[in-house]
């Protein structure tokens, strides 16, 4: 992934006060999300996003910025399908993340079932005017705790551009609160990857 300067993804995703109001930001920006330190981190190679849904196009873009490619549906699966899944699945080590509807994750699963690949992150974001109640499925400490400081888009960005490739299962509830919201939506945030276990880990 290339690197961009501090400055310059703070201005472009709007991160300003949310990262300089946080002493546990205050290192380089570069060090917490654009490096990667885990040589078991999952390389995205699509993020996938709902055209019309405001928090999933905010997300995309922001990922965008890190560094990663993205894709938008229009609640045409198949062209999907056809330009990023069938092409990108046949590399064994290929991986997608995304925040989506259900309907869309339900039939990447499907694909990912026949594919041999498997999900690694997943998180379901009830979306109202004044809070977001996100229920976590699998997903690690770190991202559990950046969802109870900055807002949702914000916290999945910092997390899914560098994310161990490790199943986690969390079964929580978190509630954070939003302001900048106007109707409610349901989105589910999720990484998709090749199977590949650590030691000891399960394959469920």
């Amino acid at each position: 992934m290339e690197k961009i300067s501090r400055r310059s993804f703070i201005k472009s995703t709007g991160l300003g006060l949310t990262f300089l109001a946080s002493s546990a930001y205050s290192n380089p920006l570069s060090s917490l999300i654009l490096s990667n330190k885990e040589q078991n981190s999952i390389k995205l190679d699509y993020v996938i996003f709902d055209k019309g849904s405001k928090k999933s196009e905010e997300f995309a873009h922001k990922m965008s910025i890190l560094g990663t490619k993205s894709y938008g549906i229009d609640k045409d699966i198949y062209e999907m399908y056809r330009d990023i899944i069938k092409p990108t699945w046949k590399n064994q080590n290929s991986a997608i993340a995304g925040l989506t509807s259900y309907e869309t994750l339900f039939v990447l699963q499907r694909f990912a079932f026949d594919n041999q690949m498997q999900v690694y992150f997943n998180i379901e974001h009830s979306i109202d005017d004044s809070y977001t109640n996100n229920k976590l499925n699998l997903a690690n400490e770190k991202l559990e705790n950046d969802l109870k400081k900055y807002n949702l888009t914000d916290a999945l960005a910092l997390n899914l551009s560098s994310y161990p490739q490790k199943k986690i299962i969390a079964n929580k509830n978190i509630v954070s609160h939003s302001s900048d919201f106007s109707h409610s939506e349901i989105l589910y945030s999720w990484i998709i990857a090749a199977k590949k276990l650590d030691k000891g880990e399960l394959n469920v």
